[in-house]
Order: structure tokens, then C-alpha cells, then sequence
């Protein structure tokens, strides 16, 4: 019965590890908050059994909707917050909430509630710890599959999206911060039925069992499974709970010495695999099954593809893109009217006015401290304009956030590529297509056979994108084991998979070898031919001679010329000021 009551417990701490995993190992949202909000769950069970008669399953039921609700609330200033400073904001609502509990009489104060009734489950009393076993196996079980369906799901992409580099995700059109909104919401409701159990397992609520020691030992266990990864929390709980009773028992110290002897071998396990495995002991989407596969076929070899043939590019494009001629009489799909913007005293943008016609590669060049990447930063909506106007399409988006203007047709690609390091070539392109029905909850929830349905949508739209770059045999791949240019690459898949018709390429060759130059060059003349609007900044005049139809000229946040590269390489001040001396 020791045994079982050992396990009981290691099963209560998975339920919120777990919830803590999403939160943290999927949104890489830091909350050392987790056992106040099991302290909500406790708390209600055990109030409304003791003073009100509730069924104590039915008082952590409302506790979880109560968790929920803070959690949406906490989670409100946090999106303002990254970093130390949310560690900060959750480690007041962590000291916040004990403190009112600890000081409310009619919750105990600092004794808490003692003599909880007995929980029951279709009319079994659940006295022993052998009758607790089964449902807490079986809610386990339900919550490992209820987390699993949203972190491997499009919304849990996103939320993996968020982990990496959150200004990235929303230039692909998502939108993260309801998302984080959501999963703070829900993770925190998840460890209020883990708190519930808790205290109804142990018969009381109490200050001290969701301490902030509580909390830290949750976000260990997290660090020791595996963040991203639910069976290394389960794991982990076992193998940190459980140590009780190998000390307890297996080695017979008493229970003051065993927690002493628990606590400093916690401590130098963790410190090991921080050092030795810092991905935690089941790294992210590490499974039993895929390390059995991996040995029966062996190490998987990705060949260098190298330069992709003209002729294969084309196949792919007249087979899956849909292509289309370039527009005889091409409109100006944006239009930027006499925009300013400044940081302090410096005037990064001047009036400065300019468009993109449908169908052209234009280019925009000029000396570093110009004003060109705060140009794509304005019209994009990363940055707000001073003064002045944006249209797309013939609509004002001026002041629009950057996923609504992605979601409207224009995406950029970044200086330093911001590619998702952590994720495989596959899931960085997967996440930029578009109107995905798994990427929200309601969806996950209410119509999972169109979310399965819709799969097949997304990995056709991801496999184009990766035909037409020529990455498909890279699919599998990290992005953090790529060569540069192959990042490049996938930055650019990923905005052709978002269906834009608008694209801003922000140093597109920078950085490449010749090899992978000349590859970037075909790509973008031949997206520039199946209609698409493409700007490019570039200091690679080579590059943009070859690539560009029209070239804008920028100085002092201005454009002080424009032309044909051959046009503007043969204006005398241009010579002297930036292409050298003739």
C-alpha cells in the first residue's frame, strides 16, 4: 500500500507538471505560479465540501474555472513581459495568493482546512490508496492525451512558434497573443485540478502544500522530463516523487533524513543533466517508438541537393503553384505616402513616398544607416509610422499589427532570417500556411475530424513551398543543423507557404556563397513571373542588378533617386557617394 500511495502521488505532480509543460516547453512562457493556481483547486474542493456540502470533485471543478480566470487575467500584463521580468509578475501572484489564503479565516488561515469528506467516484468511496489508483491513472491518462492533441496540433506549432522568436511567428500572420492568453488560461485551470486532487488525496488544504517550493519543484521536474516533450514529465515525477520511497524504504532512513538525502541528490541530478543533457533527460519529440525506428534503419543521411536545376523549378511551379503571367499593364499593389518616422532625433524616415507594382522586383539600395530595414519595419507594422500613409491593395493599413498585415498579403523576411532554430525545415514552412483549422482550441475541441482533414491541406501547401525552393529532401531536418544559405531558403518557403502575394526580402543574399546567389536569383525571377510583388534590400549590387527590374535609391531616410540599375550606375553623384569612383 506504501508503493501505491508513492505512486498516487507521483501521478497528482504529472497532471501538473504536465499542464506546466505546455505552458513553459511548448509557449516557453516562464511561470514559477503553477502551485498557487493548484492552490485554487485545493482550496475550492476543500471550502465548498467542508462549509457547503459540495461534492468535492465539484468544488475543484468551479476551482478550475475560478484558475482559469485569474490566469487569463495574470497572463494580461505578462504579454507586455518576457524573461526575468515575467518570473517576477508570476512570483507575486505566487506570494499574492498564499497570502490571501493564509490570512482568511474561513480558509483555515494558516492551518488551512483539515477533515476533508471523502471523494467519490460512481458511488465508490475512495478511502484506501488502491481506490484512488484508478482514477488518478485514468485522469492522467486523459490529460497526457488532451495535451498531447494541442501541443502536437497547429496551435501547439504556433505556440513552439512563440517559444522561438515571437516577432517571427506574427510575421507569418498569427496571432500570439491571444494564443498565450489562452494557454495561460488553460494551463492554469489544468493545475487546479491537479491542486484539487491534492488536497482531497490528502485529506486537507494547506498553505504549505502549494508553497513556492511547490512551484520550483514543478518547473524542475519540467527541465529534468524535457520541456516540449509530456512523457519526460511524467518520468520526471516519478523519478523525483517517487525517490521518497527509495529512500524511505529501499534504503530505511527515516523521514527527516530522507528528505535532507532527497533534496541534495535532486539537486546534483538536475545539475548533471543541465550539464550533460541540458534538453532534459526525454528531449523534445523523443518517443520510445521513433528511437526504435531510428535503429532498425540506421542513421538518416540528407544528401546536399546544391543548386536546384531551372528546369526542375519550373516543373514544380507549373504543377503546384498555380502559375500565372506577369501582368501586362502591372498596378501598384502598395503605395507608401510621405512617411516619417523617427527615433529621439534621428529621422530613420523622411517623407518618404514609393510603390510596388504587381509582378516586379524592385529594389531598394543605399548606404548602411539609410533608413531601408525601418522602411519594412513601418509598411509592415512591426514599427508605427510617425506620420503618413500605407495602402495595400488599395487599403489603408497604416498603424495595422504585422499579423494582420501578413494576413492581408504582405510578409517579410528578416536581416538575421529568424528561422525557428529548434524546429525541423517541415514545421517551420507548416506554420506559415495559412486559415489552419487547428489553430484554435475551438476547433481542437469542436471539430477535430476537419482539423485532421485540414492536416493534408497543410503539408501539400508545406511540400510546394519546400519543391520550390528545393528543400524537400532537407524536410526533416533541424534549421539549427543548415548551412546559412539553406536558411535563407527556408525563411523564403516559409512566406511562399503563407500564400503572400506581397513579398519583402530584407538582405536576401547577404551572407551566401556564390552557389547559393545565383539559386536565391532564379527563385525570385521566377516568383516575380507567377505575379507575386517582391522588394528587395540588398547591398549586394551584383544581386540586385540581376534580380531587379526597378531600383529606389535611399539617402537620410529618403529616396533620392530611382531607375534601372544600369541607369542609376551611370548617374555621376551616385558614382562618387556609393558605387565608388569610375
Amino acid at each position: 500500500m506504501y508503493w501505491v500511495d508513492i505512486l498516487n502521488q507521483c501521478l497528482i505532480f504529472a497532471i501538473m507538471a504536465m499542464s506546466l509543460n505546455l505552458l513553459l516547453g511548448y509557449a516557453g512562457q516562464v511561470s514559477v505560479a503553477h502551485a498557487a493556481f493548484a492552490a485554487i483547486g485545493g482550496y475550492a474542493g476543500g471550502y465548498l465540501s467542508v462549509k457547503h456540502g459540495w461534492h468535492p470533485f465539484a468544488g475543484v471543478a468551479l476551482g478550475m474555472a475560478l484558475a482559469l480566470a485569474i490566469g487569463v487575467i495574470i497572463s494580461i500584463p505578462a504579454l507586455m513581459l518576457s524573461g526575468e521580468y515575467l518570473i517576477l509578475l508570476t512570483l507575486a501572484g505566487q506570494t499574492v495568493v498564499i497570502i490571501m489564503i493564509s490570512n482568511i479565516s474561513a480558509l483555515g488561515g494558516q492551518l488551512g482546512l483539515t477533515g476533508l469528506p471523502t471523494a467519490s467516484v460512481l458511488g465508490k468511496d475512495l478511502l484506501l490508496p488502491s481506490d484512488w489508483l484508478g482514477p488518478l491513472v485514468g485522469l492522467t491518462a486523459v490529460v497526457f492525451a488532451l495535451l498531447t492533441w494541442i501541443g502536437e496540433s497547429p496551435f501547439g506549432r504556433v505556440l513552439r512558434g512563440i517559444r522561438e522568436d515571437q516577432l517571427a511567428t506574427q510575421a507569418l500572420g498569427k496571432d500570439v497573443l491571444v494564443r498565450k492568453v489562452v494557454v495561460f488560461g488553460l494551463t492554469s485551470a489544468i493545475a487546479a485540478l491537479g491542486g484539487g486532487l491534492y488536497g482531497l488525496y490528502n485529506g486537507t488544504v494547506s498553505p504549505p502544500l502549494y508553497s513556492f517550493s511547490t512551484s520550483i519543484l514543478l518547473v524542475a521536474i519540467v527541465v529534468l522530463g524535457g520541456r516540449g516533450n509530456l512523457v519526460g514529465s511524467i518520468v520526471a515525477s516519478i523519478v523525483v516523487v517517487g525517490s521518497q520511497g527509495v529512500f524511505e524504504k529501499a534504503i530505511s532512513l527515516d523521514p527527516q533524513s530522507a528528505a535532507l538525502v532527497r533534496l541534495i541528490c535532486f539537486g546534483l541530478l538536475l545539475v548533471v543533466v543541465m550539464l550533460v543533457r541540458p534538453a532534459g533527460l526525454l528531449p523534445e519529440r523523443y518517443s520510445i517508438g521513433a528511437a526504435i525506428r531510428r535503429l532498425r534503419r540506421g542513421p538518416v543521411v540528407l544528401a546536399d541537393d546544391g543548386a536546384v536545376a531551372a528546369e526542375e523549378l519550373a516543373t514544380t511551379i507549373a504543377r503546384h503553384a498555380g502559375a500565372r503571367e506577369r501582368p501586362a499593364d502591372p498596378a501598384a499593389v502598395v503605395q507608401v505616402f510621405d512617411v516619417h518616422k523617427a527615433f529621439g532625433g534621428i529621422k530613420a524616415v523622411d517623407g518618404l513616398s514609393f510603390e510596388l507594382e504587381e509582378g516586379r522586383v524592385t529594389g531598394l539600395i543605399g548606404p548602411n544607416g539609410a533608413g531601408k530595414s525601418t522602411v519594412f519595419n513601418v509598411i509592415t507594422g512591426a514599427s508605427l509610422p510617425d506620420a503618413g500613409t500605407v495602402e495595400l491593395f488599395g487599403q489603408d493599413i497604416t498603424g495595422w499589427s504585422i499579423d494582420r498585415v501578413a494576413r492581408h498579403g504582405m510578409l517579410r523576411s528578416f536581416q538575421d532570417v529568424r528561422v525557428f532554430a529548434n524546429l525541423s525545415v517541415f514545421e517551420n514552412v507548416a506554420m506559415a500556411v495559412p486559415h489552419q483549422r487547428g489553430e484554435t482550441l475551438r476547433d481542437l475541441f469542436l471539430t477535430p475530424w476537419r482539423v485532421m482533414q485540414d492536416q493534408k491541406r497543410t503539408r501539400q501547401a508545406t511540400e510546394r513551398a519546400l519543391a520550390f525552393v528545393g528543400l524537400s529532401k532537407r524536410a526533416s531536418a533541424m534549421v539549427s543543423t543548415l548551412p546559412f544559405g539553406e536558411q535563407k531558403l527556408v525563411a523564403l518557403a516559409r512566406i511562399l507557404a503563407a500564400d503572400a502575394k506581397v513579398l519583402l526580402l530584407d538582405e536576401a543574399a547577404s551572407g551566401i556563397s556564390a552557389e547559393w546567389d545565383d539559386r536565391m536569383v532564379d527563385i525570385i525571377r521566377r516568383l516575380a513571373e507567377r505575379g507575386l510583388t517582391i522588394c528587395v534590400v540588398e547591398h549586394n549590387l551584383s544581386f540586385v542588378e540581376r534580380v531587379a527590374d526597378y531600383v529606389y535609391f535611399m539617402e537620410s531616410g529618403r529616396i533620392t533617386a530611382a531607375g534601372t540599375m544600369k541607369e542609376l550606375t551611370q548617374e555621376e553623384r551616385l558614382v562618387e557617394v556609393y558605387f565608388g569612383q569610375p
